[in-house]
């Protein structure tokens, strides 16, 4: 049923939440939550928690603080492999989550034809305590972002069931995915980066 008030089809014209961009900006954003549920879990397992009837560390803890509980198992990962899976991973997050909050906490507006996202904008010359961050939805930008937060999503996924040993989970092909996540992500949450220059 429409309503009378609220409109919401106008809106997402008028912002350019289009058939296209808004599909994958919501796997974007769901994507991310499963990342924070699973990464919670993961950190359990490495940490060889049974969290049955306890309150576990991880409780309540924001996105920052448990990518660095689970950086502080890298150094006693065994094997290079391992390693290196932990902490490229951990880096891509951290690129990713400020993506994330780009999107989740941004003021959206449209340019031209493109949906842009501005987080912590200074526009009526305010001081803001957290740096400014922005997102041009493209939709080849988008496709990158979620097609690296699937790979981190299955890594720690995988992880977070504790099926599989963490070589194996440690792959070349993970690992490879995993780089490549970390150099798109760290790019688009690169506060400097111009959209207008695209090496994808």
């Amino acid at each position: 049923m429409k309503q009378a008030f609220g409109r919401a089809e106008q809106l997402e014209a008028a912002l350019g939440l289009d058939q296209v961009v808004a599909p994958k900006l919501a796997s974007i954003i769901v994507f991310a939550a499963n990342i924070e549920y699973h990464l919670e879990r993961a950190i359990w397992v490495l940490d060889g928690v049974d969290p049955k009837g306890i309150r576990p560390k991880t409780d309540g803890k924001p996105i920052s603080e448990l990518i660095a509980m689970l950086e502080q198992h890298i150094g006693n990962a065994a094997g290079d492999d391992v390693q290196s899976m932990l902490e490229t991973w951990c880096k891509a997050a951290r690129s990713g989550f400020i993506v994330r909050h780009n999107i989740a906490h941004g003021v959206s507006f449209k340019m031209e034809t493109t949906l842009v996202f501005s987080r912590n904008p200074r526009w009526q010359g305010e001081v803001r305590r957290r740096e400014f961050g922005d997102l041009w939805c493209e939709p080849n930008t988008l496709d990158l972002i979620r097609e690296s937060f699937a790979t981190l999503l299955r890594v720690i996924g995988t992880i977070a069931q504790d099926r599989k040993p963490l070589p194996e989970i440690a792959s070349a092909s993970a690992l490879r995915a995993l780089r490549e996540s970390r150099s798109i992500l760290g790019e688009f949450a690169d506060r400097f980066y111009n959209p207008s220059f695209e090496k994808y």
